[in-house]
């Protein structure tokens, strides 16, 4: 490992960019090439129509991480944070600015990459070791490690080839996590696999962060975010828009979210959805009891869900359901049509549904709602992030401020006599 003071940066970034040419392929082209390209650039009437094209992936990065830091880094899909990475792990070059390393890195970046499919599993753990960094030495020492987490002994002199896809996932990410580095760089590693393997997975990585190795650790998952990362920077169209404490983040991230996805018109083209389309929600309310607008609800309230619906063809006994999820992606409960049996016969032009909701155990916070209807056989329509519900605490009651978690349930406690 390499010996660095406590507050000297393991890894600095001053000014960075990286663009892209949208349409431009990768080429590995001569000094000639390069120089006549330089000589075109610079002459004058040169066409500038091009540089509509280039998009920045980037712009103008600074960071500073040290030493045994793990460092979430989270943002919408395409916000720069995989760029960001491949920038750090030397993939691909920035356009302007610099990066200062101390130590050696290792990539969780593109799960598999440089493993040969004719090669057996036993030659590919020495071959994507050593494009990893691994000397012959040190994966023979972690060479039992590595198949044990991975679990494919009865195929390790079997040809990749032939290996399923979870199989090869787990094969790669055993070979990277069992690298000794000073700096660990992870991209989404926890969206493949199976439930079992991302468990896996996850229980690597927490136990990589307690080494004191710095990690950087990109991902849309969380709650992953929330439990390894004491810091987190929010991306946003390429540059740095937060960076602090993972929970101060987290809402920040929320607050973006919340601006680009929830809307009144649920029928706005900006909404992403999916289904067939002959029927659709177009409004969602919160009213009382009395059938008035709230725009909070308290824990413990009834209040009820009044859903529009656009229908563009008849259908016949819909179901509907409302998922309730919290600010880090959890489903906490749904709310299903099915579940209280009720017939709503054929709906054939647009209509309302109502949803009573009694004594919602939603402890204060934010909280969004994901939209579906459906029959028998299509769905029809499946809105995410739908709506924004909002819940503060009981008036006069204290019961709840020191709870942890999202929801609260009834009870009570009792010293037994004895």
């Amino acid at each position: 490992m390499v010996q660095t003071q406590a507050t000297d940066p393991i890894i600095k970034i001053v000014g960075l960019s990286k663009q892209y040419r949208l349409g431009q392929k990768i080429k590995y082209d001569t000094l000639a090439e390069k120089l006549s390209r330089i000589i075109k650039k610079s002459a004058p009437g040169q066409d500038t129509a091009k540089s509509s094209k280039i998009i920045d992936a980037l712009k103008d990065f600074n960071l500073e991480i040290h030493p045994g830091e793990v460092l979430g880094i989270i943002g919408f899909n395409g916000s720069g944070k995989s760029t960001l990475l491949k920038v750090i792990s030397r993939i691909t070059p920035p356009t302007s600015g610099e990066i200062y390393i101390r130590g050696r890195v290792s990539s969780l970046l593109d799960i598999g990459l440089g493993f040969h499919p004719d090669l057996t599993g036993r030659e590919n753990i020495y071959l994507n070791g050593a494009i990893l960094g691994m000397q012959r030495q040190e994966i023979k020492e972690k060479f039992d490690d590595i198949v044990n987490f991975a679990d494919i002994h009865k195929f390790l002199d079997t040809p990749v080839k032939h290996y399923s896809h979870g199989m090869y996932v787990r094969l790669a990410f055993a070979i990277a996590a069992h690298l000794e580095s000073d700096i660990l760089l992870i991209d989404e590693v926890l969206a493949v696999g199976d439930y079992e393997f991302q468990r896996k997975c996850l229980d690597k990585i927490n136990a990589i962060t307690k080494s004191q190795r710095t990690v950087l650790f990109v991902s849309h998952n969380l709650a992953a975010i929330e439990n390894l990362c004491q810091r987190t920077i929010v991306i946003h169209k390429g540059i740095k828009a937060f960076d602090g404490k993972t929970t101060e983040a987290l809402d920040y991230y929320y607050s973006l979210h919340k601006r680009q996805t929830f809307t009144e018109n649920l029928l706005s083209p900006e909404v992403v959805r999916s289904g067939s389309g002959m029927v659709k929600f177009s409004k969602i309310q919160i009213l009382d009891e009395q059938m008035k607008p709230k725009s909070e609800i308290k824990t413990e309230d009834d209040f009820i869900i009044k859903l529009d619906l656009d229908v563009q063809q008849p259908i016949k006994n819909p179901r509907i359901a409302i998922t309730v999820k919290n600010k880090l992606g959890q489903t906490l409960f749904q709310l299903y049509s099915k579940d209280s049996q009720y017939d709503f016969g054929s709906i054939e032009k647009n209509t309302s549904i109502l949803c009573h909701v009694k004594n919602i155990p939603l402890l204060s916070g934010n909280y969004y709602l994901n939209l579906w209807v459906a029959d028998k056989s299509d769905v029809h329509d499946l809105v995410e992030k739908a709506f924004d519900l909002v819940i503060i605490p009981k008036e006069q009651n204290t019961k709840y401020q020191l709870h942890l978690g999202n929801v609260f349930i009834e009870h009570y406690w009792k010293l037994k006599n004895t």
